[in-house]
């Protein structure tokens, strides 16, 4: 469900589309995919229990990963990432999001590959009445 809502982001923020041209997947990229590119992986989901029922909210740990063979893209990445969902909320392709916030992030370097990363931790909450 919270992949609907990254994929609509990515597809109609101009920052974020302009840097990927919609190059953003599930879990895994495709290995011969130009860069950069995106991936994002849901990390957690949590239910909060209250006495009587399941909770109505969810909370969604979701690590989203751009990868470039220039370090500027994923630094600009996290960047036009944090704008375009931190403290988002609202209904969005039919996700009833409530708030979203961001919890960190990490650069990494693939030496194999010759490729940066960055990734960032968001934390998603989102209502499922």
């Amino acid at each position: 469900m919270i992949g609907k809502v990254i994929k609509y982001k990515f597809d109609n923020d101009s920052a974020l589309n302009t840097l990927f041209g919609g190059r953003v997947f599930p879990v895994v990229g495709a290995q011969t995919k130009a860069t950069p590119f995106a991936i994002y992986e849901v990390v957690n989901i949590t239910t909060s229990m209250s006495k009587e029922s399941d909770s109505h909210i969810d909370e969604i740990d979701v690590r989203i990963t751009s990868i470039s063979d220039k370090y500027s893209d994923t630094q600009n990445a996290i960047d036009y990432i944090r704008t375009a969902f931190v403290r988002i909320n609202g209904m969005i392709q039919g996700v009833k999001l409530q708030s979203c916030l961001f919890e960190g992030q990490r650069d990494l370097f693939s030496d194999d590959e010759r490729t940066f990363a960055s990734q960032c931790d968001l934390k998603f909450r989102v209502a499922r009445d």
